[in-house]
């Protein structure tokens, strides 16, 4: 073999080799997805000016006066100075009449105002609230031992009401 023959066959084989060796070098992966961070921003703050807090107004006290003071309600009507009486036997005390006005005790949350004289199984259709008059119509009826009076309410809703139950009374003679 001649010498150029010999120096092409020794650099085919060169080739050949780096051939063989070059995919080894070379990695081939899956391409990778790339992680996008957000820019990352810094806020700084500079205090410029210091401001004292704002004092609180003083409220000026009033001095006393040499004025009176004023006068105090006395109650004129005392609803428990009402006469008692016994209108049904068997049943509880009463204070009230036909034709009274009463008014809700204060006692005990609002009447409830019925459709029917049986307070267990009558339909409430309204309440008169603590402190409200009430005018007697009609009655009075014992259900269960409680003495029931037909009432009017000041927005004309009528129905049954007990006036008590012998220990608490809900209603109450108001000032005629």
């Amino acid at each position: 073999m001649s010498r150029g023959a010999k120096k092409v066959r020794v650099f085919l084989m060169f080739l050949l080799a780096l051939l063989m060796l070059l995919p080894a070098c070379i990695q081939i992966s899956a391409p990778t997805q790339q992680v996008v961070t957000p820019p990352v921003v810094v806020i700084t703050q500079v205090v410029t000016e210091m401001i004292p807090p704002t004092p609180v107004p003083v409220t000026p006290t009033i001095a006393p006066s040499a004025t009176a003071l004023p006068p105090t309600v006395t109650p004129t009507w005392d609803p428990l100075s009402a006469p008692i009486y016994y209108p049904i036997k068997d049943c509880v005390a009463s204070r009230l009449h036909i034709g009274d006005k009463a008014m809700v005790s204060y006692v005990g949350g609002a009447n409830g105002i019925r459709y029917g004289l049986d307070l267990s199984e009558s339909t409430v259709i309204g309440y008169a609230q603590p402190g409200a008059i009430l005018v007697i119509q009609n009655g009075p009826w014992c259900s269960r031992g409680w003495l029931v009076w037909l009432v009017k309410t000041a927005d004309g809703l009528v129905g049954y009401t007990p006036e008590g139950d012998g220990n608490s009374y809900w209603l109450l003679p108001a000032a005629k």
